[in-house]
């Protein structure tokens, strides 16, 4: 079974005409007792392409780039930076 906030590939073709292809990266953003996963696929700036549920054999896990994990690591940072301090 596949956790929330995974990173999933898609591996299947029947969503191309919503311009989700065969090979899109998304994440699961919700489980489903029944199995299926509701996935979120968004563009390089954060803008949701499409949501789509899915069952387990429509995608595989996705594991991060060396730069996607520099990349979310230094959005960590900024974040943190930019948070309220509370003493």
């Amino acid at each position: 079974m596949l956790e929330n906030y995974s990173r999933i590939c898609l591996l299947i073709n029947r969503y191309e005409s919503e311009n989700l292809p065969k090979g899109s990266i998304g994440y699961i953003i919700e489980t489903y007792d029944d199995g299926a996963y509701e996935v979120e696929f968004s563009d390089s700036n954060g803008i949701t392409r499409g949501l789509l549920v899915l069952n387990e054999s429509d995608m595989q896990l996705a594991p991060l780039s060396t730069n996607q994990k520099t990349l979310s690591k230094s959005n960590h940072v900024q974040q943190d930076r930019f948070s309220p301090v509370f003493n």
